[in-house]
C-alpha cells in the first residue's frame, strides 16, 4: 500500500510538470515584418518577370574628312595684256594705244569664251596661285593712268559708261567666271584729270576715281610722276619720280578722308615706254621703298608679239624673275592670239586629299604628308598643291 502511495506521488508531480505554464508576452515589431514580407513579396514577383537586355549605344564611327586640293599638274603660263585708252567706237580701227570700245568688249567676251580668268598680279607674284577648276589665269594691266577715257565718275559716283573701265566693270558683273581684277599704273603728275580745270576741283575728281578704283578690284601702282625715260635718267632722278608719284597719291587719298586705303598700295612699277635704266640708276629703281617701308615687289616690262610671245611663269619656277615681269602690248592682236593658242594654256584639276584629322590640318607638316600618301596611293596626281593656304611643290 505504501508503495502505491509513493508512486501515485511521483506520477502526479510529473503530470504537474509536464502542465503549460502562463503564457510570456513576447515583444514584436509588426512595421518591420510587414516591410520584409512586403520586400520578399516584390522580390519574387520581380524574379518572375523576364528582365528586358539594355541594348549597349553604339560608339559612332568617325567619318573621313578629305580637303579639296587645287593642283597644277602643269606649270602655269600667264599672260599679261597691257590697256593703254579707249576709243570710240567712230574710230576706223583699234591701235596698241587706243581700243575702239566695241573691240574691247568683243575681247573681254573671246578670252572668257576660251576659259581665262582674271588674275589680281599681286597675289600671283605673292604665291597665290589659285585659279578656279579648268580656268586659265590671265592678268590685265593699264598704262598711263588716269585719262577721261579709261574710268571717270559720274555723279552717283559710278564709273560713266563711256569709259573703258565701266565696260569691264559691266562685264564682270554680269561674267563672274571671268571677273573684274585689274593692275592699273599711274603716273599722276603729266596731266590734269576730269575736265582739266585749273581751280583745282581735279584733284577731288582724281581722288573719288582712285578710290573707287582701289574699293573695286583695281589696284594702283606706279609709273613714275611724270612718264620719264628711265634709260635718261640718272638714280637720283628716278628715286624723285617713284617718290614723288607715290606721295601725290597718297596726299590724295588724305585729302578725301581715305587714309584707310594707303595700306592697300603696294610697290610695283611699269617701266615708261619699256626704256630700262642701267648701272645705278636700275639700282635706285629695284630697291625703292615707299613712304611706308615696303620694298619692290615687281618691275614689268612691255612687248610686243612680234618678238614673240612672253608669259609671267609661276613664283616657284626657275625662270620666274620679279624684275622683269612681261607684258604684252597691242590688245586687239594679243587677244586673238590667246583664243587662237588656248589649249596651250594649262588649267589647274582638283583632288580630294586625305583622310585628315580636322583638328590638324593647320599642320603644314601634316598636310605635306597626307597629300604625299594620297599621291603614293595613286588618288591624286603629283603637282604643285594649293591646300588650306599653303603651297605644295609635290611633282
Amino acid at each position: 500500500m505504501k508503495k502505491y502511495l509513493i508512486f501515485f506521488t511521483l506520477l502526479l508531480f510529473t503530470a504537474c510538470s509536464a502542465m503549460p505554464a502562463e503564457p510570456t508576452a513576447i515583444p514584436v515589431d509588426i512595421e518591420a515584418m510587414a516591410f520584409e514580407i512586403a520586400k520578399t513579396s516584390i522580390a519574387k514577383t520581380q524574379a518572375t518577370i523576364p528582365t528586358k537586355t539594355e541594348t549597349p549605344i553604339p560608339t559612332p564611327t568617325e567619318i573621313p574628312f578629305f580637303l579639296d586640293a587645287l593642283i597644277w599638274v602643269e606649270d602655269a603660263r600667264v599672260p599679261i595684256i597691257n590697256y593703254h585708252q579707249f576709243a570710240p567706237n567712230t574710230s576706223k580701227q583699234s591701235t596698241d594705244h587706243k581700243i575702239r570700245m566695241e573691240d574691247f568688249i568683243a575681247g573681254l567676251d573671246a578670252l572668257n569664251q576660251a576659259g581665262f580668268t582674271l588674275i589680281h598680279l599681286e597675289d600671283w607674284i605673292k604665291g597665290d596661285l589659285y585659279v578656279p577648276v579648268g580656268r586659265r589665269p590671265l592678268v590685265f594691266t593699264m598704262d598711263d593712268l588716269f585719262y577721261n577715257n579709261q574710268i571717270r565718275m559720274d555723279e552717283n559716283g559710278e564709273p560713266r559708261s563711256e569709259t573703258g573701265l565701266a565696260l569691264a566693270w559691266d562685264y564682270g558683273q554680269a561674267h563672274p567666271e571671268f571677273g573684274f581684277k585689274w593692275t592699273l599704273f599711274a603716273n599722276l603728275g603729266d596731266k590734269y584729270y576730269a575736265e582739266g580745270d585749273l581751280e583745282g576741283k581735279w584733284r577731288d575728281e582724281l581722288a573719288k576715281t582712285i578710290i573707287w578704283s582701289i574699293e573695286n578690284d583695281a589696284r594702283v601702282y606706279n609709273h613714275s610722276y611724270t612718264h620719264a625715260r628711265f634709260d635718261k635718267s640718272n638714280a637720283q632722278g628716278i628715286f624723285w619720280e617713284l617718290e614723288q608719284n607715290d606721295i601725290f597719291l597718297r596726299q590724295l587719298l588724305k585729302n578725301a578722308g581715305r587714309e584707310d586705303l594707303i595700306p592697300d598700295l603696294g610697290n610695283m612699277f611699269a617701266i615708261p615706254f619699256g626704256y630700262w635704266p642701267l648701272g645705278g640708276a636700275y639700282n635706285a629703281m629695284v630697291n625703292y621703298i615707299t613712304p611706308e617701308g615696303d620694298p619692290m615687289l615687281a618691275v614689268f616690262d612691255i612687248d610686243w608679239l612680234i618678238n614673240g610671245a612672253k608669259f609671267m611663269a609661276p613664283p616657284y619656277a626657275p625662270e620666274f624673275d620679279t624684275m622683269r615681269i612681261p607684258r604684252i602690248a597691242m590688245p586687239p592682236e594679243a587677244v586673238e592670239y590667246l583664243v587662237e593658242h588656248q589649249n596651250e594654256f594649262p588649267t589647274p584639276v582638283s583632288c580630294a586629299v586625305g583622310p585628315l584629322d580636322a583638328e590638324q590640318v593647320d599642320d603644314e607638316n601634316y598636310l605635306q604628308d597626307t597629300i604625299q600618301v594620297s599621291i603614293t596611293s595613286e588618288t591624286c596626281p603629283k603637282g604643285v598643291y594649293l591646300l588650306e593656304g599653303y603651297t605644295f611643290d609635290m611633282r
